[in-house]
This record gives C-alpha cells, structure tokens and sequence, in this order.
C-alpha cells in the first residue's frame, strides 16, 4: 500500500497493478475508485494546527475504524490519493491527512505505507 496525491497522477505508472484510491473529501475531478471512510469530516477540513488537526481526525475518523478492516477492503496495491503535494509534505509546509492514515496503518498493522515515488515503484513489481 502506498499514498500519493491527484497532482501526481499523471506520473504514476497505469501498467503496475495499482489501484489508485481517493481519501479526499471531494474531488470534482476525480472519477475513479473512493473510499469515504477515510475522508475528513467538514468541520476539520480547514484546521492548520497539524497537531489539533490530527487528535481531531483520529477522534472523528480512524478511532471508528478497525485497520485490519480497511487494510482489506482497500488492498494491498492501493494507493491513497489527496491533494498535499509531496514535496511540500517533506518539506513541513503542509500536512496531509493521507501520511496520517499511513502512520495508523504502520502502527496497527506493521506493514509500510510510504509516499508513491519513482524508487519505491521499481521495487514493488
């Protein structure tokens, strides 16, 4: 499993067995597979304060969820797509909601949940 973001699609490799899988809220745009349980609920969606932000999303999403649930229904090959771009993520000018779920994922179920990128594909086929 891995999460990446909608900016980035165009580079993400259609041939590999991925199932890309968005966790937005929304996206006008999107069209393909979503998986709502992971979405940020609206009163959340605009809080800054990354600490604030994530207490919150763990109380009013992932507290409700059972990982080894989600693990299943989501799949081994998905990968979970918002919005943050990956280098701002890196860079701590942002956060995003999807290295959250990730972290959750890692914790409850000790596998990896890394960001979709050139080097990490090479090594998933």
């Amino acid at each position: 499993m891995f999460t990446g973001y909608f900016g980035n699609l165009k580079n993400y490799p259609q041939d590999k067995g991925f199932k890309f899988v968005s966790i937005a809220r929304f996206n006008k745009f999107w069209h393909g597979e979503e998986y709502k349980k992971l979405a940020p609920p609206a009163e959340i969606i605009k809080i800054e304060d990354e600490n604030l932000y994530t207490k919150l999303y763990y109380q009013k999403v992932l507290n409700k969820l059972n990982p080894h649930e989600v693990y299943a229904e989501l799949g081994e090959n998905a990968v979970l797509l918002c919005y943050e771009n990956w280098a701002d993520i890196k860079a701590h000018k942002t956060f995003c909601h999807r290295r959250i779920v990730a972290q959750w994922l890692e914790q409850n179920l000790g596998i990896k949940v890394e960001e979709l990128q050139n080097e990490n594909i090479k090594n998933s086929t």
